[in-house]
């Protein structure tokens, strides 16, 4: 494991098929997930592909839902990654994945995403007349890359 606080995080399930997140090993920054039924992620089709589970995440953190480079590679992609769950949220976990250059099946306990658990810092912005400079500036879009 990471050496660091461990943090715990409630789950409950909704279905008998729903497996809890887990970390593969010790180096592991995100803990997988898995769908809870058989599912087909088709090309060009936005699929919900359901967890049954619902997360209690600690005040104070969120739960980041990102894709396996496997699946990706494969043409099937998470549209909103990182996908965010908010602490208040109490709703099953939906993982949306979409194929863009590829389909996926899915069998009930299959892997299809990943969770990072992240603390939250508090911030707010200000309006403010001017800001500081930088080499880059206002470049964007790629601007730094070829």
């Amino acid at each position: 494991m990471i050496k660091s606080v461990m943090m715990t995080v409630k789950t409950k399930k909704l279905n008998p098929n729903a497996i809890l997140p887990k970390l593969v090993d010790d180096f592991a920054a995100c803990a997988d997930l898995y769908c809870c039924e058989d599912c087909v992620v088709e090309l060009g089709k936005l699929t919900k592909v359901r967890t049954g589970l619902v997360f209690e995440i600690p005040e104070g953190h969120m739960v980041e839902v990102r894709p396996r480079s496997g699946i990706s590679s494969r043409g099937v992609i998470i549209p909103n990654a990182p996908g965010t769950i908010d602490s208040n949220y109490r709703g099953e976990v939906i993982v949306l994945m979409y194929g863009l250059f590829g389909s996926e099946t899915f069998k009930a306990g299959s892997r299809v995403a990943q969770a990072r658990l992240v603390k939250l810092e508090g911030y707010t912005f200000k309006e403010v007349d001017e800001v500081t400079e930088t080499i880059r500036g206002s470049g964007g879009f790629g601007s730094t890359g070829k």
